[in-house]
């Protein structure tokens, strides 16, 4: 499988790439303009120092070709600052004159009072020369003495890299200026895809709103409305699912229901023991039943309410001493102690109150199921920091360390024989205390005085609220609260 690609170094790969190309496209003209004007400066003072030579150039009686030069310009001729001169004067029959033999001939010779200019070398050093024509009379038919002059072309290579070299520094410059600000744009370019990269993983799994389109770009609109689209079809088929799970336990409820009346019934005018094995089996299966299907209607209410979670200021107080008081009949008859601790005044929350309630009727029915007799469960509510904790502490039978991950898994159980819970109690917490951006944890709780059995304890840490302004907040702050048995 090929590995994928980034976006950005593609952009990055092909932007300097065509810089790349642009900088040797220039060098090469830079160059080439460079080579032409060293060289048309550098053969203009060849052949202006050549006709200066032909002035001095005479022919005496015996027609024989002569050169005076003063001793200064002997000088001159001979001096070049990193280069070699070289000159040749031939006479009119092809014979040397004056200079070195060394220097070659060029290839065509020109006219009469022309010159021209050719490329050759000397001992492997590559030269620059210019041959002149000089006519020996004014007759057309007239022949010509040829003064050659030639220099070594380390000079004019120097200047033309000097030049070159001019040329290019201001564009490098702005190369690499350009390379900097084609970073900087493809960062801010592409900030919208790592923007909506992080939007989408700070979504809770649960979140399908649409995704916002008013602030990307042109080219993502198509992309942003089709996943727009998939997540309306993926809220559309989990509101089914959920509606589905919800008629059929609501349809279960009924004959589930008359079905663990008829048992009890049953039960109480059968006297054969056979037959009552059978029926109080019957009736602990139609317990468990009632109790899933409860579950499951918990369930599907949790995950209809977070789709459009509400966030209303919340007084966990309350909540705590409405689910107390529904789950005291059941905690008499199992003699157990409810100890309820209110250790502060400012106890709200920005949340649901039915699902904060379910959340806290679940954490008491797990307790209450869990705990044996002569046991004690303990609700308390305090706020150490910024934080509020809620925390049901019980002297049950307790979570093994290696189980305390997996208790918050849907259908999860750690004893399928104990009890009559089904694995989903624990789930529903934990996923509304997600939804209220709360962390849940679980620790050692209370030593049980007979089985001596350590409990659990769930910690819920919500973000508290308060609208009081800091000075009023202050002042009403108020001791510890007793504790109250129920």
């Amino acid at each position: 499988m090929k590995a994928p690609s980034s976006l950005k170094n593609q952009l990055r790969l092909w932007l300097l790439l065509t810089m790349l190309a642009v900088l040797g496209f220039s060098a090469a003209i830079s160059y080439s303009r460079a080579l032409h004007y060293a060289t048309q400066a550098y053969d203009q003072a060849l052949l202006r120092t050549v006709l200066a030579l032909s002035d001095e150039v005479v022919i005496d009686a015996d027609n024989r070709v002569k050169i005076e030069l003063p001793e200064v310009a002997s000088h001159l001729l001979s001096y070049n600052d990193g280069d070699t001169i070289y000159l040749r004067i031939t006479a009119p029959d092809g014979s040397l004159v004056s200079g070195s033999p060394a220097l070659p001939l060029p290839a065509k010779l020109p006219a009469s009072n022309e010159h021209v200019y050719f490329n050759s070398a000397i001992q492997g050093k590559p030269i620059r020369a210019v041959a002149f024509a000089l006519p020996v009379s004014a007759a057309a038919n007239a022949s010509n003495i040829l003064i050659e002059m030639a220099e070594t072309t380390g000079t004019r290579d120097a200047m033309v890299a000097e030049m070159v070299e001019e040329m290019l520094l201001p564009q490098v410059l702005m190369m690499l200026l350009a390379a900097i600000v084609i970073e900087i744009g493809i960062h801010f370019a592409l900030k919208p895809m790592h923007d909506l990269k992080e939007a989408l993983h700070q979504r809770s799994h649960r979140d399908l709103s649409p995704l916002e389109t008013h602030t990307t770009l042109l080219e993502m609109q198509p992309l942003i409305h089709a996943m727009n689209g998939l997540l309306k079809r993926v809220k559309t088929g989990m509101q089914q699912q959920q509606q589905f799970i919800a008629d059929a336990s609501h349809q279960l409820r009924t004959p589930i229901a008359g079905l663990q009346t008829q048992a009890e019934l049953a039960l109480r005018n059968v006297e054969h023991p056979a037959q009552r094995e059978t029926l109080s089996f019957m009736l602990r299966s139609a317990t468990r039943l009632s109790h899933l299907i409860q579950r499951l209607l918990s369930m599907a209410r949790t995950d209809a309410a977070s789709t459009q979670l509400r966030r209303d200021p919340v007084s966990l107080t309350s909540i705590i001493h409405e689910e107390c008081a529904r789950w005291i009949g059941a905690a008499t008859d199992k003699q157990l102690e409810l100890e309820v601790q209110i250790e502060t005044s400012h106890d709200q929350i920005l949340g649901d109150a039915l699902m904060l309630s379910e959340m806290l009727n679940n954490l008491l029915e797990n307790a209450i199921e869990y705990t044996p007799e002569q046991g004690v469960i303990q609700i308390r509510l305090w706020k150490p920091d910024k934080q509020l904790l809620l925390q049901v502490t019980d002297s049950g039978i307790g979570i093994p360390e290696d189980q305390i991950e997996r208790v918050f898994e849907r259908f999860h159980r750690l004893d399928p024989n104990q009890g009559n819970g089904c694995g989903l109690g624990l789930a529903i917490v934990a996923e509304i205390a997600e939804h209220h951006d709360a962390e849940v944890s679980i620790s050692a709780g209370l030593r049980h005085p007979q089985t001596h059995t350590t409990g659990s304890q769930f910690t819920v840490k919500f973000n508290s609220y308060d609208p009081l302004p800091e000075n009023a907040r202050l002042a009403s702050a108020d001791p510890q609260r007793p504790i109250t048995k129920m």
